[in-house]
């Protein structure tokens, strides 16, 4: 960031001088009695650069309108077909340059730096994807960034700004994923997502990182007048991943879907926080996040559904389910309600479950052996959520992985 315009550099000074006043995290508040700030680089002595790990950078396996890669916050040229006419896919440190118009009045709109976390991300980020997708404008081909680490750089940061404009529509997927490490490394990410009026956005954040990894993720999405969103989460690695998705109904008549999908083994430990918070009237959202978990492994899914006054006719549903293979894995769900104004719809669901001994016998009495039993229930549990992925070499390629796990 050393070529950052005077703007750029001035609010990342302002995050910095934030980030040596906030009080540090402790672990003891409320918002964090799950998972440990230490344990994601958040407090405490910043993560010691290590021995590099190589990594597989094949981020696709499929067509893409453009891709990106980052490895330990070092960015490459993004690589892609001719994109249609006014379409930016970008690195971010450069488009602060050359399309500050763009950029300016939306980065840190949506995740700012007044908090410890955000003050971090701010204060720290290299590697960064900025997509602009103009008025109309149907990106036929997903566009895909990866972001790896080697365990060379002790912490690392990376953001994105997506903006997509009014009548456009595109599909657009992030991608984490490292070999398992020799030494940990702290990566905190941050997602500004902004839909306008009546367009539509399906987006992926895929994370596949090996041991040895600690994630800190922010994703928060605003759908404006007859918007729609879909934001699709899959955690399968790392040792500590916490991710915090929001999804503002910032127009009236807008559609939010948050999905996730995680399935943890060993000791890993996964917190989603997710939020759906409805500023204008008509706007529907739902929640749907289902996992598996086995060995000692941690799961904590919390969800809430937020309506502020002035915000009747919300339409909106929370639902969590968690499947549990075996005694010493543990999953917490904490499903919460904020309702502030009358004439809404909104429920909310949570549920942790083992194996059905049921549908268990009655598969072993087919002649199928156990494992694969198991194997086959735990697929046919996370579907519901694996349908939503409308590329088949994603949804392949993740079925793939969980069918590796279960392994």
């Amino acid at each position: 960031m050393a070529n950052a315009p005077a703007w750029a550099a001035e609010l990342r000074q302002t995050a910095t001088a934030n980030l040596d006043r906030l009080p540090v995290l402790t672990g003891e508040e409320e918002d964090w009695r799950f998972t440990p700030p230490s344990d994601l680089g958040l407090a405490g002595v910043a993560p010691a650069d290590g021995t590099a790990v190589a990594v597989d950078v094949a981020a696709t396996a499929g067509p893409r309108a453009a891709t990106l890669a980052f490895t330990d916050g070092t960015p490459s040229a993004p690589h892609g077909a001719d994109l249609p006419a006014g379409v930016i896919v970008a690195e971010l440190g450069q488009a602060l340059i050359d399309h500050e118009d763009l950029v300016r009045s939306r980065l840190y709109s949506l995740i700012g730096f007044d908090d410890r976390p955000g003050a971090l991300n701010a204060a720290t980020w290299e590697a960064g994807t900025f997509i602009y997708i103009p008025r109309g404008v149907t990106l036929a081909l997903p566009t895909e960034t990866l972001l790896s680490a080697t365990g060379a750089r002790g912490r690392v940061s990376a953001r994105t700004l997506i903006i997509v404009e009014a009548g456009a529509k595109a599909t657009i997927i992030d991608r984490y994923r490292s070999g398992n490490l020799a030494d940990p490394v702290a990566v905190s990410t941050a997602t500004e997502i902004i839909v306008a009026e009546g367009g539509e956005l399906e987006h992926l954040s895929l994370i596949e990182w090996g041991a040895g990894v600690r994630h800190h993720a922010r994703i928060t999405a605003s759908a404006g007048k007859d918007a729609r969103v879909r934001s699709v989460v899959v955690t399968l690695g790392g040792d500590v991943v916490r991710v915090e998705a929001t999804h503002i109904a910032a127009g009236s008549g807008s559609d939010s879907r948050a999905l996730g999908l995680f399935f943890a083994d060993d000791h890993q430990h996964f917190e989603h926080r997710v939020v759906a918070r409805h500023e204008a009237p008509q706007s529907y959202s739902n929640l749907l996040y289902k996992g598996a978990l086995k060995d000692q492994s941690h799961t904590v899914f919390f969800g809430n559904l937020v309506v502020p006054p002035g915000a009747p006719g919300t339409d909106a549903y929370q639902t969590n389910r968690n499947l549990v293979l075996n005694e010493g894995a543990r999953a917490d769900t904490i499903p919460f309600l904020e309702i502030e104004t009358a004439e809404v719809k909104c429920s909310h669901a949570g549920a942790v479950g083992r194996v059905d001994d049921e549908h268990l016998f009655y598969l072993r009495s087919r002649g199928i052996p156990e494992e694969t039993a198991k194997r086959l229930i735990v697929i046919g549990f996370l579907q519901e959520v694996l349908a939503h992925v409308e590329l088949e070499e994603v949804r392949r390629d993740l079925e793939h992985a969980v069918a590796r796990k279960l392994a």
